[in-house]
C-alpha cells in the first residue's frame, strides 16, 4: 500500500487489505474510476496510514517528516489528556501513543472521535 499527495488530499492506492481501515477514517472518498481512496491531508490520518503500515511516496515524504518534526519536537513536553493510571513518569512516547488511543476510542471528552 502506498500513498501521495494530491490537491490538499492523499490518495492511497493498492489498499484493498486496509479498507476497513479506510473507512473509518472521516472524509474518505472512494475514487471508482482510478480505484484508489482519497482521505484528507491532517496529522491524525497520516498517523492511522503510517500504523496500517502505508509508504509514503513524492513530497508526501517531506511534508510527511516535516508534520512529524514539529509535532515530536523534544522542547514542547506533551501532556496527557487524561491522567495515565500508571506510579510511574510516561516517556513523551508513551503520552502521545496514550492521547492517540483515546482519541481513536473517544475516551475523553477532550479529544478524539465521538
Amino acid at each position: 500500500m502506498r500513498a501521495i499527495y494530491e490537491n490538499g488530499r492523499i490518495a492511497i492506492h493498492d489498499a484493498y487489505l486496509y479498507r476497513e481501515v479506510i473507512k473509518e477514517i472521516q472524509g474518505r472518498y472512494w475514487d471508482p474510476e482510478r480505484k484508489v481512496w482519497t482521505v484528507p491531508f491532517n496529522s491524525e490520518n497520516i498517523s492511522t496510514l503510517k500504523v496500517i503500515g502505508c509508504e509514503f511516496k513524492g513530497v508526501l515524504i517531506d511534508m510527511v517528516s516535516s508534520l512529524t518534526r514539529s509535532r515530536d519536537n523534544p522542547q514542547i513536553p506533551v501532556e496527557p489528556v487524561e491522567p495515565m493510571p500508571i506510579r510511574v513518569k510516561p516517556y513523551q512516547h508513551q503520552v502521545q501513543a496514550y492521547n492517540f488511543v483515546s482519541g481513536l476510542l473517544g475516551l475523553f471528552a477532550g479529544g478524539g472521535v465521538a
